[in-house]
């Protein structure tokens, strides 16, 4: 059994039930419980699996080189809904909070995803987004969700800087 491979898989699937990767891949539930049993995949699956997760066939294989053939990893459907109702959330809560920013205010524009790629530091990717808002940036906080950040994915490093920034923003919204 190859643990390894195993946990590449999990990663790559994001943590959706064995049933919801068969109906993805066309393939049976008990195939796919094979596969996370440690079962290598035939070729033709593992290549089905790449094209459909974007992930790269040699880092699924063996782990080496980027998680995904591309850029960035493709946004799933439910990823993406999830996103847009977290920032609906987090809208009605800022203008309700009144620390809503205009997006006419260039400076207000801020890129997470641009900011971990370029400094890969979140205590200087937190300190500049604050810098963009013009606040001073409390830099006490948000430092728990921060722990273990070298072995973060990029995803992971988008969600705990936007966790940290939402618990910021409420905590001194709060004082």
């Amino acid at each position: 059994m190859n643990r390894e491979f195993i946990e590449r898989l999990k990663r790559t699937f994001e943590g959706e039930t064995m049933a919801d990767v068969a109906r993805r891949l066309d393939l049976p539930h008990a195939t796919v419980r094979n596969y996370f049993n440690g079962r290598l995949p035939a070729p033709e699956v593992l290549v089905k699996i790449a094209a459909e997760t974007g992930v790269s066939l040699n880092w699924l294989l063996s782990g080496n080189g980027e998680m995904y053939a591309g850029d960035t990893a493709p946004m799933s459907l439910g990823r993406f809904i999830e996103e847009k109702i977290s920032q609906m959330i987090d809208a009605k809560l800022d203008e309700r909070l009144g620390t809503v920013k205009t997006r006419s205010d260039a400076a207000a524009v801020f890129s997470v995803r641009e900011a971990i790629a370029r400094l890969n530091d979140p205590q200087a990717i937190m300190q500049e987004w604050f810098t963009v808002e013009g606040r001073e940036y409390p830099s006490d906080f948000g430092v728990v969700f921060f722990r273990g950040w070298a072995g973060f994915s990029d995803e992971q490093k988008y969600a705990a800087i936007m966790d940290a920034k939402r618990a910021i923003d409420r905590s001194l919204s709060a004082e």
